[in-house]
């Protein structure tokens, strides 16, 4: 499987090869000369191998072996300190990698065998093969497998039965277990990075998506707001701006009046002071919702209770109330918010403009729906429209603003009138989409 040169360093990659590092130093100070001691006691003549073996002892000094220590501490510093991978970037990797053969060759130089199989450095091959693996494409793990086995053929003592020095049966043989183990690890590695990339992939779109929720529910938050705002101001340009504009007029007609005629002048004020009252007890009570939602304190359904025995009390008209015996509690805070508001809206337009003299008001749940109707007998929509056309209000009774929350609930909106005969209200919301 073809794949791009790595230029960062696979998850544990630098562990690993420190550790690696460090054994191989182990090994020249200690492990290798037990081995070469150990090798001869069990040698009773003056053999070859003997003769090799003290060849080697006598190369594995301290001056000998200085600079192959000092290599490998060098090594060991580059793949310590956390600076030289950033400033040596891509070429970092390959550098070390190479640099880490090194040390071995000298080693197996230094052990001649004719079977590249029985000396302790040929586990280092393959640590250093596993490694080539772990971070590049396997067509690196061929390169290096040809070039260690030349290596070795041209490194070999000459054989009685083997003019090119070397025992090609053995090395056929690591060849081949190179190629195989190196192709593993390519692979595993290959679909691990593969997982990861998913994986990293995976967040990506979570941290976006929670990104895009977070931004919606700061829109929703700000039009909620904004919605609330625009319902206080109606209400109290509907009830604080209305009685002051009729306290004005009555005012102005009781100066007339005063002097020409005091009994209709005291009547005047009388109303205008009525009339201040009931403004200020409507603004008193709009004050009051925007300061305590009745939904924290009392819940959807002994909040809808107060909403419509409030409403049918200030109109004085008769209140037929159905609300559910189960409880609410498993309404979503949005769902219980815009039902409330939509039955607010619409209990309020009823006692402004419909003079209504019964109000039906029923609330049915169930698991897969909520279902709120607000019925009355009063003027009807129409005539309550027109009014609103005719002192300027576009919208007086704030449909658009209940259907915008009945939208963002899932939920659909009917508004059925006929003249003389009332305005009904239906609001359906499927739950199983909330």
């Amino acid at each position: 499987m073809q794949q791009k040169q790595r230029i960062e360093p696979e998850p544990g990659f630098l562990q690993a090869f420190r550790l690696f590092v460090v054994t191989r130093m182990v090994f020249w100070v200690i492990i290798g000369p037990i081995l070469i001691v150990m090798e001869m006691a069990r040698d009773e003549t003056l053999s070859f191998e003997q003769a090799t073996s003290m060849t080697l002892v006598e190369r594995l000094t301290l001056p000998n072996l200085a600079p192959v220590i000092v290599l490998e501490l060098v090594l060991l510093i580059m793949l310590v300190l956390p600076q030289v991978p950033r400033r040596m970037g891509r070429w970092f990797v390959p550098l070390t990698l190479t640099l880490s053969t090194v040390p071995v060759l000298i080693g197996y130089y230094w052990w001649p065998s004719a079977n590249p199989l029985q000396t302790p450095f040929s586990i280092f091959f393959f640590v250093i093969l596993v490694l080539i693996a772990w971070q590049y494409a396997f067509r690196f793990v061929l390169m290096y497998m040809l070039g260690l086995t030349l290596f070795q053929v041209w490194l070999a003592p000459p054989l009685d039965y083997m003019p090119l020095g070397a025992d090609l049966g053995w090395l056929v043989l690591q060849a081949a277990m190179m190629l195989l183990v190196g192709y593993i690890i390519v692979q595993l590695a290959t679909i691990q990075r593969e997982q990861r990339v998913a994986l990293e992939q995976a967040y990506e779109q979570q941290a976006r998506a929670n990104l895009r929720l977070k931004r919606y529910a700061i829109a929703l938050e700000e039009l909620t707001i904004s919605r609330e705002r625009n319902r206080l101001a109606r209400e109290l340009h509907d009830t604080l701006a209305h009685s002051l504009s009729a306290v004005t007029v009555q005012l102005e007609a009781v100066r007339s009046l005063w002097g020409v005629d005091p009994m209709a002048a005291q009547d005047m004020l009388d109303r205008a002071d009525e009339t201040a009252r009931s403004g200020l007890t409507e603004a008193r009570r709009a004050l009051q919702d925007l300061r305590a939602s009745p939904l924290q304190e009392l819940g959807l359904s002994l909040a809808l209770r107060d909403l419509a025995k409030s409403a049918a009390e200030r109109s004085g008209a008769m209140l037929n109330l159905e609300l559910p015996e189960q409880s609410l509690d498993s309404l979503t805070p949005a769902v219980e918010q815009g039902v409330y508001r939509i039955a607010q809206e619409t209990l309020e337009n009823i006692v402004r403009h419909s003079e209504a003299q019964s109000i039906e008001f029923h609330l049915q749940h169930t698991p897969e729906h909520l279902s709120l109707t607000i019925a009355d007998d009063g003027r009807g929509i129409d005539n309550v429209m027109l009014q609103a056309a005719r002192t300027g209000r576009q919208d007086g009774l704030g449909l658009r603003g209940m259907k915008e929350r009945a939208a963002l609930m899932g939920g659909k909106l009917e508004i059925a009138e006929q003249e003389g005969q009332g305005t009904r209200v239906h609001l359906e919301v499927p739950l199983f989409s909330t």
